[in-house]
């Protein structure tokens, strides 16, 4: 097979193949099997045609123009290899001429470079806040709630009540809202199903009914609904109040965990609260400190790999969203963005993940930062039980082993430049190095451990996911 490489601009080079007889002849055989099966063919039973005869009946053009199908990644496939190229992404291809050589175009996207900036003199000198006494306390509150009673009362609703109700929601004669028998929490906080509605529910007895009309705000979620004038029908048919236990050692003692005092309840409260401090400021630095590496350091990225790892983060956009049973459409809607734009953001999200394992690979590199033999049996055990539970790997073991030492020498990366821009003197400074990388994934951080104490904190995500995806589409679902 004949294949000219052209130039290579923006890490991506293009290969003009032009297809041999054999291989040609390769996938017409292929194409004469898959056709023989779905054509029929007078005088013979599917699939058992010869190819000459199939070939009279749909035309040696149509022939080829099926081989194509199998024929074009295979062509692509073996002109990379022949070549020496490693492919950073699926080539873009095209079929200049199919007779009588079959020609193809072949954009392949190579793996990216990068040139680390001097990172030396980074410095973010902060601090972890604080745990005080006001947040000891809330989070000692927020317990004893989750500890709290639900009793039948007969008197009206009050504000925090919990209420077996039927109601009905109407705007302009549709209807929009209809509960049957269902429980409400009557909450000044509880914005649903529009703002106003927790509150107006509060005075209606037991077996009682309440008309009243809200005002839905010019910004509700709901377009359709919003700056409109809603009109409800509540009927109440019982209600609960939350009765708070008292806070006292045989409260305590039922989390076990060590706990059997008040004060032993206090002291793991604010150890868990200055642990998240701990780690609020880690993550804080991480993102500065990689932020920071990325703008100091040089890139050149293909624009084909950019646009196949913006698929997979619009593909994770998509998955956070059916969790809420949401489309892709509607998330538009309620963001107010189109498809070119949110293609757009998806491409730069995927840019800045390429750039970010980069610069974290080269300082590793810098550093000579290896993970210790027990560092990487423990990631892998961790990383087989875990995230990965109940997939099928087709890695080998020693692709495994790569996934979990590149992961693992990411990690302390981080960790070494967060050192260096926490530390009050300056290091030497390391030679600029160069490299390349054929795969890249975002740089692990470690996982919040949970604590059964307090309540727990919000993970704090990276830039790069589906976290502000799922909050708006919780915000879209109500």
């Amino acid at each position: 097979m004949k294949v000219t490489q052209g130039e290579t601009k923006d890490r991506q080079t293009v290969l003009h193949i032009e297809v041999d007889d054999q291989l040609l002849e390769q996938h017409m055989g292929r194409a004469h099997q898959r056709l023989a099966s779905r054509v029929n063919v007078p005088g013979f039973r599917k699939g058992k045609a010869p190819r000459s005869v199939v070939e009279r009946f749909v035309g040696r053009e149509y022939l080829v123009e099926e081989a194509m199908e199998s024929l074009v990644p295979a062509a692509v496939t073996v002109a990379v290899e022949q070549e020496g190229l490693i492919a950073s992404a699926t080539p873009q291809v095209s079929v200049v001429e199919q007779d009588p050589v079959v020609k193809i175009d072949a954009t392949v996207p190579l793996p990216p470079e990068a040139t680390l900036g001097e990172y030396s003199d980074i410095r973010f000198d902060e601090e972890a806040e604080p745990v005080t006494e006001e947040q000891v306390e809330e989070s000692i509150q927020r317990l004893v709630e989750a500890n709290a009673s639900w009793e039948d009362v007969d008197r009206a609703v009050q504000a925090g009540d919990l209420i077996m109700f039927s109601a009905t929601g109407t705007v302009e004669g549709e209807a929009f809202m209809e509960q049957n028998d269902s429980e409400y929490l009557a909450d000044a906080d509880n914005p649903n199903p529009v703002p106003g509605f927790s509150d107006a529910l509060v005075g209606i007895e037991p077996g009682g009914t309440k008309e009243f009309s809200i005002e839905i705000p010019a910004d509700f979620p709901r377009e359709e609904l919003a700056g409109k004038t809603a009109d409800f029908t509540v009927s109440v048919a019982s209600l609960r109040e939350k009765n708070l236990p008292e806070l006292g050692d045989e409260l305590v003692k039922g989390l076990g965990e060590g706990i059997n005092t008040v004060a032993d309840l206090r002291s793991r409260i604010r150890e868990n609260l200055e642990a998240r401090s701990q780690q609020a400021l880690r993550e804080s630095l991480e993102e500065k400190v990689v932020d920071a590496l990325v703008e100091r350091s040089t890139f050149e990225l293909s624009p084909i790999m950019i646009e196949h790892e913006a698929e997979h983060v619009l593909r994770d956009q998509q998955t956070a969203l059916s969790r809420y049973n949401i489309t892709i459409d509607q998330y538009m809607a309620q963001i107010g963005k189109t498809g070119e734009e949110l293609l757009s953001d998806a491409k730069e999200t995927a840019e800045n993940r390429v750039k970010r394992t980069l610069v974290m690979d080269l300082l590793a590199e810098s550093e000579s930062i290896e993970p210790t033999d027990e560092e990487i049996e423990q990631e892998t055990e961790a990383w087989n039980s875990s995230q990965h539970e109940g997939h099928d790997h087709e890695d080998s073991p020693k692709a495994s082993r790569e996934a979990v030492v590149a992961v693992l020498k990411r990690r302390k990366a981080v960790d070494k430049a967060i050192e260096i821009a926490n530390s009050k003197t300056n290091g030497a400074k390391p030679e600029k190095k160069k490299a390349t990388e054929a795969n890249a994934e975002t740089p692990a951080s470690d996982a919040d451990t949970p604590e059964p104490d307090a309540p727990d904190a919000d993970e704090a995500d990276s830039p790069d996911s589906a976290a502000d995806i799922e909050s708006k589409a919780e915000t879209a679902s109500t």
